[in-house]
């Protein structure tokens, strides 16, 4: 596994803010901003975007594609999902304070 944290190419701060821009019809895109120096540092586009802590609204709005039909079945796959990227947050986490990184 290679995990990195991403830092400014021109003055190596890892102090970065990220602007999304959401358009209808279009993927959610990431620009990457360094908070320090103001350059920009890369540019993501999206297609899973999940904002923690906002909820199964904020995926759909996103363009997520929810799976099941019922809604007991949609809140329970979202739980699920919810569930896996916190794990998935934590070993990145936990990967990185193991090999002594800043976090």
């Amino acid at each position: 596994m290679e995990i990195r944290r991403q830092r400014c190419q021109k003055c190596q701060s890892l102090d970065l803010h990220n602007i999304i821009e959401r358009k209808p019809g279009q993927r959610t895109l990431v620009f990457v901003k360094c908070a320090r120096c103001d350059d920009l540092v890369a540019r993501y586009e999206l297609s899973g975007y999940y904002h923690h802590g906002r909820g199964l609204e904020s995926w759909i709005r996103a363009g997520g594609r929810i799976p099941e039909e019922s809604g007991r079945d949609t809140n329970k796959w979202f739980r699920d999902y919810e569930e896996k990227v916190m794990a998935q947050y934590k070993e990145v986490v936990d990967y990185l304070r193991a090999k002594g990184k800043e976090i």
